[in-house]
Formats: structure tokens, C-alpha cells, sequence
């Protein structure tokens, strides 16, 4: 025959559950693990007294089991189940443990109206002593994605890293991305959830901000930077313009000579993804003989043909025109715009 008993104002907890039989301590470990969970394991004062509280008062010997317990003299007292090593400040009872008997490995209860109520005594574990259990509410369904942490009159689920709720059954979700302007992002799985990645690239004019500026970048007190170019000079005896402002990507520039100066190079550059413009910048030159080297170089004929003479040359703001006699005796005109 025995009695049970449960904390009173427990909702979802661990039970307590004593036998008015008397057993030796393994026995009533035995009774403890076939009828509930294991031995009564004390894990704090408060759990102390409140056992205490609801236990049947007895006059004398026998008092009751609980789960602490060690092989041999010279080990640390440990509590069935978690190895715990609690001890209270002031959970023994007077001059004890004293380790009287060799065998005095097990702990028994005083369950009395006298000053040691509560505390502790070291006893022969093959003394007869009624056993106090306890009954977990834990189970493998519990928690769906954390453990199960069981205490006096609560039991709560301690979630792993990315699940909430009160079973730790939810997934949670991140704040959703914006798409960045001037770029893209792609992420692994259809929602925000936990342990979702997500790959942002940005539009070929653009860079990646670098992640000393995420921060900031977070409270808009960056932009994220387009791609520019170095500012280009203002040429000498000319000026230029330019397709967008602050010469960034795609930005194309335009160089024109003044009256009297005529160019060698390329008339325009665009600023390219690298950062870099395309080309060298033209110059703007007035000196004659810049001409008669640069003009030949337009002529393609002028490589197979060693007798060619420069028959005239005419600059203008705007044109450029060679003309030349080849071998043959026929004059040849080469012109582009400057």
C-alpha cells in the first residue's frame, strides 16, 4: 500500500509520491523507478522545504529515503539520475554526515517536529526507511525543437537557437529583406526563417557597401556608392561635357578644341565599370608638326608605299584633312572631324 501526494499548485510540473512501506534504500530506488520517474532529487532549498511541507510528521525512526547517495567513504555525495552535487548551506543535521557505519553511503530525511526537521542524516543504505519519489511531467514530446526544463510546480522548454513558442514548435522569422536599389538578392529558402541565407549582388555600375558601413547604412547614412571615375583636367586650349554629373559609370565626356587648335586622340571616354576612363585623354595642339605625324598614322597605304608626298594639309576647328601623292602619281585625301 502507499499514498501519493502532488504539489498542490502545480499546473504542469513533476509530481512527489511517498510509500508508507519501509525498504532499504535500493529497494525503494527500485519501487521509486517502477511506479514513477526515479528517487527524489533535491536541487535547492526551496524544493527542500516544500518536500518537507507536505511529507506525514513522524514521532521517530524510520524516516524517509531520498536520492543522495555515493560508493565508498571518501566520495563526493551525488543525487540519483543528474549527479548533481547540491548541498545545501545548512541541509545536514548536526554533526553529521558522520560517516558512523561503513556502509553509511545513503541519506535519509528527518520528518519530525524537533530542530533537525528538514535536514539531512547519513544512514546504512540496508536500513528499512519509507521512500520519497518523484514522477517527471518531461517526455520526449515535450519540447519539438528544445529540452525540457522541469522544476518545483513549472515546466518550461528551453528552445535551440532559431525556434520559439511555449514547445519550441515555431520557427522564428527574421524582418523581411527589401530588394537594395541597384542590385538584387536571393535567398535559399522561400521565407525569412531561421538559418535562411540570403546573397545580395549588386548592379554592374555598383559596389558591394563594405560591412564597416552595414551599420550606418541601416540608418541611411549611406548610400550605396556608384562607380566613378577619377575627375578628368580641363584640357589646355580646350574644354569638355559630360552625359551625367559626378562622372560615374556609363558617363561619357566630350573634349573640344578651341578655334586655332586642332586635337590628336580620341574626341570622347566613357567612364567604365572598373572605375577607370576608356582610352587616353585627348590633347589640343596648334603645332604643325604634332600633324604631319599624326596624320600619316591614319594612312594605312602609307605602310606599302615609301614614295607617298604630302601635297596639303588643312586645319580647322572641326576638320582635319590630309592629302597626299602616292607612288602611282595619284593624289589620295584622307579627312575626319576633329
Amino acid at each position: 500500500m502507499f499514498c501519493i501526494f502532488t504539489a498542490h499548485h502545480a499546473t504542469w510540473g513533476w509530481t512527489y509520491h511517498y510509500s508508507n512501506n519501509t525498504m532499504t534504500w535500493y529497494m525503494a530506488r527500485k519501487w521509486c523507478q517502477e511506479h514513477f520517474t526515479d528517487m527524489v532529487v533535491i536541487q535547492n532549498q526551496t524544493e527542500n522545504d516544500y518536500i518537507v511541507s507536505i511529507l506525514p510528521n513522524r514521532t521517530n525512526s524510520p524516516y524517509y529515503w531520498i536520492g543522495l547517495t555515493k560508493e565508498h567513504i571518501n566520495e563526493t555525495w551525488k543525487w540519483v539520475g543528474n549527479n548533481s552535487t547540491w548541498v545545501g548551506e545548512h541541509s545536514w543535521a548536526e554533526n553529521e554526515p558522520n560517516n558512523n557505519h561503513i556502509t553509511a553511503f545513503c541519506v535519509e530525511i528527518y520528518i519530525n517536529s524537533g530542530q533537525n526537521r528538514g535536514k539531512w542524516n547519513d544512514e546504512n543504505c540496508a536500513k528499512n526507511k519509507s521512500p520519497v519519489c518523484y514522477k517527471a511531467q518531461c517526455n520526449d514530446s515535450s519540447c519539438v525543437k528544445g529540452s525540457c526544463w522541469e522544476t518545483l510546480n513549472s515546466t518550461a522548454c528551453l528552445c535551440t537557437d532559431g525556434y520559439e513558442g511555449d514547445k519550441c514548435q515555431t520557427v522564428v522569422d527574421c524582418p523581411p529583406l527589401s530588394q537594395p536599389e541597384n542590385g538584387d538578392l536571393k535567398c535559399t529558402q522561400g521565407g525569412w526563417e531561421f538559418n535562411t541565407t540570403c546573397s545580395f549582388k549588386c548592379d554592374p555600375e555598383f559596389n558591394i557597401i563594405p560591412r564597416y558601413y552595414i551599420i550606418a547604412y541601416v540608418f541611411n547614412l549611406f548610400a550605396p556608392p556608384a562607380v566613378q571615375c577619377p575627375p578628368l583636367p580641363q584640357p589646355s586650349n580646350g574644354n569638355y561635357s559630360c552625359s551625367k554629373e559626378g562622372q560615374i559609370f556609363n558617363s561619357t565626356c566630350h573634349f573640344k578644341c578651341h578655334l586655332g587648335f586642332f586635337m590628336i586622340g580620341s574626341s570622347a571616354v566613357t567612364c567604365a565599370a572598373n572605375g577607370h576612363w576608356t582610352g587616353p585623354r585627348p590633347v589640343c595642339t596648334s603645332n604643325y608638326m604634332q600633324v604631319l605625324r599624326f596624320c600619316p598614322k591614319k594612312m594605312d597605304f602609307m605602310a606599302e608605299d615609301k614614295k607617298s608626298v604630302l601635297l596639303f594639309l588643312v586645319v580647322t576647328a572641326t576638320l582635319f584633312l590630309c592629302a597626299w601623292e602616292t607612288g602611282s602619281g595619284m593624289p589620295t585625301k584622307f579627312m575626319f572631324e576633329i
